[in-house]
């Protein structure tokens, strides 16, 4: 069983599932995305692997940090593989019933390896729920970052295959309501312990 939303950047599809999740925490493993923030403004995101719950929206930037994939303007790939790669190490733990994927960027799909590790998840059999950027805020990250243009052609496939393999939702100002229910409804067929 697979479940994402995509939608427009700002819209809340993160806080959504943060708040539908937040009883499942002890079953939940996976990744979110983390705001940076340098000086008074975002500098760049992490992509932080969850292990005691939700960890804040915002950090402050630190050298070091672990799982920095854009920071000032510059991608860094290898950080969301090994973030991927240590994401299907945790769905092996016998507690984990759920997988959060929060969120599917766009601009590792043209890692061989992270797409190896995302379709090892995915095709796992543990249940996943996530958000995956859409072709909208895909294209303004892929300007932004001067990406090149095949990043738009990668992430129909994997849309494609995420319609056909599991359920595909776009939060919108005027459904946010059934989305919820819609992912509430999702929640209930696992039968997670709370």
């Amino acid at each position: 069983m697979r479940l994402f939303l995509q939608g427009e950047r700002g819209i809340g599809k993160s806080s959504l599932l943060r708040r539908a999740l937040l009883p499942y925490v002890g079953s939940l493993r996976g990744f979110v995305v983390q705001r940076l923030m340098e000086d008074g403004g975002q500098t760049g995101f992490r992509a932080v692997t969850l292990e005691n719950g939700f960890p804040p929206l915002e950090a402050p930037y630190l050298p070091d940090l672990p799982g920095v994939f854009i920071l000032r303007g510059k991608s860094y790939i290898p950080s969301l593989e090994e973030t991927l790669v240590r994401v299907g190490s945790a769905a092996k733990n016998p507690r984990c019933k759920l997988l959060l994927l929060d969120e599917i960027e766009g601009i590792e799909l043209a890692s061989p390896r992270f797409m190896d590790a995302l379709h090892r998840i995915l095709e796992s059999g543990k249940p996943c729920i996530g958000v995956l950027k859409s072709k909208g805020n895909l294209a303004h990250a892929a300007y932004e970052l001067e990406l090149g243009k095949g990043y738009a052609a990668l992430h129909h496939n994997l849309e494609q295959w995420l319609r056909k393999e599991g359920t595909l939702l776009t939060l919108e100002r005027h459904n946010r309501d059934i989305i919820w229910e819609s992912v509430q409804d999702f929640l209930a067929g696992l039968n997670l312990k709370v």
